[in-house]
């Protein structure tokens, strides 16, 4: 079963062992007393189980797990994504939401050009914004038909077309140009 991205962990909370998560969801109090998958910034997936959830502000949350009793060991889960069975959140397999998006290898049709993966989605008033970082650039492509031309979930791919502009290279590798 394929697992869902319902939120990233985005640092400590108190000294307890506490952390922020943004959830990707909006039920994601059902996590609760349930076992996760926490995929760290390295690749590595450890699991977890939920003890309790809070509401924090907006779409954050604060959540604390059985396995972590201090700050030290929270440091070290910053950034992770946490992944969960579809069904735990009352979804089915053939449902998709926004953040099914993170992680999805971004082509570009015009060059046949591998671009990245999708670390971010922004919301906006007219359209979410999926951005592709990696050392060398930054990505942001708005959710509209004239850039996004096939997003196929079941090989995790994504295919654009960018127009000039929209791939700007990073300050510090355009310094070492100079």
């Amino acid at each position: 079963m394929e697992l869902l991205v319902a939120g990233k962990i985005l640092g400590t909370h108190h000294l307890k062992g506490e952390v922020k998560v943004l959830s990707y969801i909006e039920n994601i109090e059902l996590l609760q007393g349930n076992k996760i998958v926490l995929e760290l910034e390295n690749s590595q997936t450890k699991l977890f189980t939920v003890r309790k959830i809070e509401s924090f502000v907006a779409n954050k949350w604060i959540f604390s797990f059985e396995e972590i009793k201090n700050k030290q060991d929270a440091t070290e889960i910053r950034n992770a994504l946490i992944k969960v069975r579809r069904d735990l959140v009352g979804m089915t397999e053939d449902e998709y939401l926004m953040s099914d998006l993170i992680g999805l290898k971004v082509y570009d049709i015009k060059n046949n050009e591998y671009l990245g993966d999708i670390t971010e989605i922004f919301e906006t008033a007219a359209h979410d914004i999926y951005v592709i970082d990696t050392e060398e650039y930054e990505i942001m492509i708005p959710d509209v038909d004239v850039f996004i031309k096939k997003i196929d979930y079941q090989n995790k791919k994504m295919e654009v077309d960018l127009i000039e502009g929209m791939k700007e290279m990073k300050k510090k590798n355009k310094e070492k140009r100079d």
